[in-house]
């Protein structure tokens, strides 16, 4: 009998098929109704794109390539359905990878807990218990959940990244060779779902040597599992590559308007370690401690060693980006939720009774805290509901000033959508009404601005040059819904439409 198993082998797939259910419920309950996010409508184009062309569309332009591959197969699985809407398409993809994620989780804390050779049993607990508590927390973990509702490559990215993992200790425990190339494989899958989460690769290598040992063997193994990880995701950029070259990738790695890393301990840092501490609540904070002290005790110390890798060095990461939020940070927060399943999950006799209600009420607690938000979502589309007032309220052939509201503006709306630069340089922006602005008002087009296009104009550039050029009349506004740092609350704001009038024109 396998000694990780509690339970008869027979109702292990029942278990696991009602695992994965209930996440999916919980995630599917609470889907949004439109693409709450920029992302997520990006995704939704990028991916429509590549299904009607056959040929792959980049995110952004330059990312995600596995994350539109698979967006793609969802929006054709929902039209053979008559689902014709792509956002919904891809929304319910992050619903069933989120799930999927669940029980990646159950598997990997099952592996990593298992029996070590030569240790007492009672120092090991029941994994699968551990597991099964650890897959429950994370079911109804509101960050983890919360992403799982739109569009994004955040849930596939974490599911692939859960699965190398285990398909690398199914190779370090077990030996079974296979597995190292299948590690492989998901961690490359992983980088060209989401690139950036290739940072899980010196924890995985961290553990590779711990519990492998170091060799001349295990390097050699270990130098294979790195480079076939990364060719792996190469393959997916490689048509970028071949049709633009690196210009447009690294553009994104290096202009200063992208996510940037501010540095080991920015200003970014604390309000990372607040959304964690939200996210957790202090008495889970407390638990996930525990575990780790646990861990320690027991001489789990491999096992402490490779957790706490993944959670510092994507936590650190992560929470000192420019637009770090609390969506990026649940991949670094994974570990400090399989700790405290290491501890509820060591107790044994009728102290059980008592790590369920506690794994019930951080489940429960937790969720509900942060359930208004996403029920929020799951009945409104602000950002859509805002870009078609915005159409009703301009005339045909007119032109909108936007920003960050300009893809949503531009996919529901049949107004020409103007782009404000985001720069400090007066010379980009005076050119930008030279180009852009002016010739379309000498031809007697009408051209608007929604108030959001004032962001990111830290130099006041775009103000100054508006200033002196034009006056605003207010058009009127309309509640919409801010995206940017609201993952687990919701807020709100009136957002206005102005029209630009010349200001040597009198009007009444």
């Amino acid at each position: 009998m396998n000694p990780t198993l509690s339970w008869p082998a027979t109702r292990r797939p029942l278990f696991l098929s009602l695992l994965f259910v209930f996440a999916f419920i919980v995630r599917f309950w609470l889907i949004s109704k439109g693409p709450f996010h920029y992302d997520a409508l990006d995704l939704a184009i990028q991916a429509q794109k590549t299904l009607e062309t056959g040929a792959l569309h980049y995110e952004h332009g330059s990312g995600y390539p596995l994350t539109v591959i698979f967006g793609a197969v969802f929006i054709g699985i929902s039209r053979f359905f008559g689902v014709t809407d792509p956002v919904f398409s891809v929304n319910f993809m992050s619903v069933f990878f989120g799930a999927c994620g669940v029980v990646a989780f159950f598997f990997l804390l099952e592996k990593l807990f298992s029996p070590v050779p030569g240790r007492p049993q009672e120092d090991a607990g029941c994994p699968s218990r551990v597991a099964a508590y650890g897959a429950l927390l994370l079911s109804c973990f509101s960050p983890h959940v919360a992403i799982s509702t739109f569009g994004k490559s955040l849930t596939l990215s974490i599911f692939l990244a859960l699965s190398s993992a285990y398909f690398l200790l199914c190779f370090l425990r077990d030996g079974r060779r296979a597995c190292l190339f299948w590690a492989a494989f998901f961690l490359g899958f992983c980088g060209a779902a989401r690139l950036s989460d290739l940072l899980v690769l010196p924890a995985l290598l961290i553990l590779f040597f711990a519990l492998g040992g170091l060799s001349v063997a295990r390097l050699k193994e270990a130098v294979l599992f790195t480079g076939v990880a990364l060719g792996t995701s190469l393959i997916y950029y490689v048509p970028m590559l071949m049709e633009s070259g690196a210009g447009q990738f690294m553009d994104v790695l290096s202009k200063s308007e992208q996510a940037s890393f501010l540095g080991i301990f920015s200003f970014i840092l604390p309000k990372s370690l607040k959304w964690l501490m939200g996210s957790l609540r202090p008495e889970g904070a407390v638990i996930a401690l525990a575990g780790f002290g646990l861990l320690w005790i027991h001489r789990r110390r491999k096992e402490l060693a490779f957790l706490l890798a993944w959670f510092l060095i994507l936590h650190f990461f992560y929470g000192n980006v420019s637009s770090s939020g609390t969506r990026y940070l649940v991949i670094a927060w994974l570990p400090l939720l399989a700790a405290q399943a290491y501890f509820l999950g060591n107790f044994r006799n009728r102290a059980v009774y008592a790590t369920i209600a506690i794994l019930l009420w951080l489940s429960a607690a937790g969720l509900y805290d942060n359930l208004a938000a996403m029920a929020f979502r799951h009945r409104y589309a602000l950002q859509v509901d805002f870009a078609r007032w915005v159409e009703k309220n301009t005339p045909p052939g007119s032109a909108v000033i936007a920003v960050d509201e300009a893809l949503f503006l531009d996919h529901y709306t049949a107004r020409d959508i103007v782009r404000r630069p985001v720069t400090c340089d007066d010379e980009k922006m005076e050119a930008f009404f030279a180009k852009d602005i002016e010739p379309a008002m000498a031809q007697g087009r009408r051209v608007f601005l929604v108030s959001t296009s004032f962001a990111y104009d830290r130099c006041r550039v775009f103000r100054k040059a508006l200033k002196s050029r034009y006056e605003l009349k207010t058009v009127g506004r309309h509640l919409n819904e801010d995206w940017h740092h609201t993952l687990l609350n919701k807020y709100l704001f009136w957002e206005s439409l102005s029209e630009l009038r010349k200001k040597e024109e009198n009007h009444p």
